[in-house]
């Protein structure tokens, strides 16, 4: 019954993107004059007018903030999760990574002339501010994303060496170049954040989660992933569901600052078809 209702989720994702996909036209087209449609309702109130960019000027920043990359390199970095700290622990459980934009696929294609069929689509749209600064609307929708898998108690045994630490499900990019078995599946991610003026290079979204969310603020996202694969100890069939929801505060503190709210959703959970979560026993 576990695998019926994996196998039914899958069906459900589908059926989700096939209604959102649709959705990208009732955004657009953009003109310098503003939207010729209704405008989206994650737009500011003070929006003076809104264009809509190319999905290119987001995806070409990421991967950017660190070089070389940090966590699995020749890998470019990408933002990570995991689960929220349960009451008593130190430490969550699970990390997960998933490839929502296409970094992972870019490396396994220059490597090995295959790509995993992974697709980033979606939509850019920024609206000038009465400050003068401008604020950016992405949402992206990828299919065929490589995702997996780690313990964060390994992890920390290793010193945090996320190159070196085993997977508990799917695989790292570079084992899938050695011909490990792929997890993968879909992804949707939703973001706002404030850039210092319209047309301005759009930042790596790794700044925005993680490193330096006071330069991008008032600033939100939401994240969610569905990765179909099997875990590395026992090979059973498992799933991986990740949903991240966080926003800045709502006005940046006495020294201009702005930062992250306690996140309202932090879920990394593994699934196995025999109800367990792909830890060894």
């Amino acid at each position: 019954m576990r695998m019926i209702s994996i196998w039914k989720s899958t069906l459900a994702v589908a059926a989700l993107l096939s209604i959102l996909f649709p959705l990208l036209s009732e955004a657009g087209p953009m003109g310098k004059a503003g939207p010729t449609r209704k405008a989206s309702p994650l737009i500011h109130q003070e929006c003076l007018g809104v264009t809509k960019r190319p999905l290119s000027d987001f995806l070409n920043s990421q991967g950017t903030l660190n070089n070389p990359p940090l966590y699995f390199p020749p890998v470019k970095d990408y933002v990570g999760w995991a689960d929220a700290v349960a009451p008593g622990a130190d430490l969550p459980t699970t990390f997960a990574l998933v490839d929502y934009a296409g970094l992972a696929n870019q490396y396994i294609k220059a490597q090995t002339g295959r790509s995993l069929g992974t697709e980033v689509r979606g939509y850019v749209l920024e609206c000038r501010l009465a400050s003068g600064k401008a604020q950016i609307t992405v949402a992206l929708f990828t299919t065929n994303a490589l995702g997996f898998a780690q313990s964060v108690a390994v992890l920390a045994e290793n010193g945090f060496d996320f190159l070196n630490t085993p997977t508990i499900f799917g695989a790292k990019a570079q084992d899938v170049v050695k011909r490990a078995k792929t997890a993968a599946g879909p992804v949707t991610l939703f973001t706002t954040f404030t850039i210092s003026n319209p047309d301005a290079k759009l930042p790596d979204f790794l700044d925005v989660a993680l490193s330096n969310p006071t330069k991008y603020g008032p600033a939100k996202f939401s994240f969610a992933s569905t990765t179909f694969g099997k875990c590395a100890y026992n090979g059973r069939l498992a799933r991986l569901d990740v949903h991240q929801n966080a926003s800045t505060d709502d006005q940046a503190d006495d020294q201009g600052l702005w930062k992250w709210k306690v996140y309202s959703t932090e879920k990394v959970e593994l699934l196995d078809s025999s109800g367990g979560d792909c830890l060894p026993e």
